[in-house]
């Protein structure tokens, strides 16, 4: 047990044992991307552009409407209750059509009605007429399955726990953890975690080196050039208010940053820096996932006045800045998360501009929720390890298409699916090789797979074991949170990687209801120490 400056309790300890879908109408248009599937990979659910003009009746009308700024969904992709009780009466509300006893609006904070009235996201007039309601609204009624099917399991499952030790972390008394940042720093050897408004450095003896109350709950921190850098998402809870902010926390030169500070960002959720426009100034994105609406912008030297966005709409989830076409100048690739789900690069024209590009397109039921680049087969060309599961939507049902995804890149940024393993809630995902024999090994985390408890299958070490090939190891022990946060590195320095994970619960309601699983102690951060 270690106590720091503020009196606050760090108590670690170890177990032994080895270890939705928002439809909106818009002048967006439907371009093609390049989200081709391998045969065989898993019994998949797919969705397809299909021209409006070669078909007829109420599928014809449902693609006109359903897939002008999105995938089309097609109704297999939920259950027949799901689209009649929940996904449906929105989809009209956002049409204009009103289903009787389906009040959008009714419990919508209301400092948000006015934005919501001004996006004019639940218009007052019909955009289409009833009968043509009624023909899409019969459409997924009659073609949507009674159940979804579970999901096919291609990957083995062994009994032999993961090779982790696990240790708690509880920092004072806090009854319900609230993690939303977890984020290892090597060089400084610090970990970070964000727990509601506090924010703790740890060092390596699990000390907490640093303290801060902030006013805002933080997702994202970096430390560059001897400063470190914050990111507050203002609210945590969905929604459109400009609460969010960029600032330097602490700096050995406070005289160079003290412009650094971006007020009013729509509810922002990571950034990266790079030089964007080859000045030899490091710039700045910052991904505002928003609710309605978000925004997507990079910051020249990363001041405020000079903000250039890229997109506003919702769902910036998480860029990565990296020269994607090998072109010598860094492009970025965001993933789009919300409404029209897609990962895109923007590839960089030079003098600041960019072009933008589908790479990988989903259907806005799928809950994408976090990527990152790596070689999986080693041709110098980056992939894609992708998840979805984000499950807090119109549609909370057990999906059989959650799960962890590997795209290859054919050499020319054309992605195709190599890898399914399905995992229901699914929110983030890792490639690491743990045990060091020369392929990427991954570990996943399913935050959204029960609102309400915990399992022991919301973690997974997916050993590699050659060409892609993986068993899935699952240990009990990692049943005591809601892992909402996760991240990698070298904590012990004894030259393999551990893993950390970042518990988050709503409120304490989540909490007791877990308790009925026979759960007792519910950490802020599990960490897995991987043993040799």
């Amino acid at each position: 047990m270690a106590l720091n400056k503020a009196g606050r309790r760090l108590r670690i300890f170890t177990l032994r044992g080895l270890a939705g879908i928002p439809f909106v109408i818009s002048a967006y248009l439907f371009t093609t991307c390049n989200d081709t599937m391998q045969e065989g990979t898993q019994q998949e659910i797919t969705a397809t552009a299909v021209p409006v003009g070669n078909l007829t009746g109420n599928e014809a009308l449902a693609r006109k409407y359903c897939q002008t700024c999105h995938l089309f969904p097609e109704p297999a992709l939920l259950d027949r209750h799901t689209w009649e009780a929940k996904v449906l009466p929105n989809m009209g509300a956002r049409l204009g059509i009103h289903t009787p006893g389906y009040d959008p609006l009714k419990s919508v904070d209301p400092d948000e009605l006015s934005f919501l009235r001004q996006l004019n996201v639940y218009p007052d007039k019909p955009l289409i007429t009833r009968e043509e309601w009624h023909s899409i609204f019969e459409y997924y009624i009659q073609e949507a399955p009674r159940q979804l099917p579970l999901p096919l399991r291609t990957t083995a499952a062994s009994k032999v726990p993961p090779p982790f030790q696990v240790s708690q972390v509880k920092i004072g008394d806090k009854e319900v953890p609230q993690v939303t940042l977890l984020e290892y720093d090597p060089t400084l050897k610090l970990l970070y975690i964000g727990d509601h408004l506090d924010l703790y450095a740890l060092n390596r003896q699990g000390a907490i080196q640093s303290s801060w109350r902030l006013q805002t709950p933080a997702v994202d921190v970096k430390e560059v050039n001897r400063t470190l850098f914050v990111l507050g998402i203002g609210s945590f809870s969905p929604s459109d208010k400009q609460e969010g902010v960029f600032f330097p926390l602490k700096s050995d030169v406070p005289s160079q940053v003290r412009h650094m500070v971006i007020e009013h960002l729509p509810r922002p959720v990571q950034f990266d820096f790079g030089d964007l426009n080859g000045d030899g100034v490091t710039d700045l994105v910052v991904c505002g996932f928003g609710n309605h609406q978000g925004k997507l912008a990079w910051y020249d030297q990363g001041l405020a006045a000079r903000e250039h966005v890229l997109t506003t709409l919702p769902g910036a989830r998480k860029a990565i800045i990296q020269d994607i076409n090998g072109d010598g100048k860094p492009d970025i690739m965001t993933l789009m998360a919300q409404a029209w789900e897609k990962l895109t690069i923007y590839l960089n024209q030079g003098e600041g501009k960019f072009k933008e590009e589908t790479a990988i397109g989903f259907p806005p039921v799928y809950g994408v929720s976090y990527f990152e680049l790596d070689d999986f087969n080693g041709d110098g060309h980056p992939d894609v390890l992708l998840t979805n599961g984000d499950n807090w939507d119109y549609s909370p049902v057990d999906k059989p298409y959650h799960g962890i995804r590997i795209f290859l890149n054919d050499g020319s940024n054309h992605f195709s699916e190599t890898y399914f393993f399905p995992m229901y809630g699914c929110s983030e995902a890792r490639a690491v090789d743990f045990d060091r024999d020369g392929d990427l090994d991954l570990v996943g985390i399913a935050f959204y797979n029960n609102l309400s408890t915990v399992t022991a299958q919301s973690f997974v070490y997916l050993e590699n074991t050659g060409d892609l090939h993986f068993v899935a190891h699952y240990m009990p022990e990692t049943a005591c949170g809601r892992w909402l946060t996760m991240d990698v590195g070298d904590y012990n320095g004894d030259g393999y990687t551990d893993v950390f994970l970042g518990s988050y619960f709503h409120n304490l309601t989540e909490l007791t209801k877990s308790l009925q699983t026979g759960i007792s102690e519910f950490p802020q951060v599990l960490m897995l120490t991987f043993q040799p």
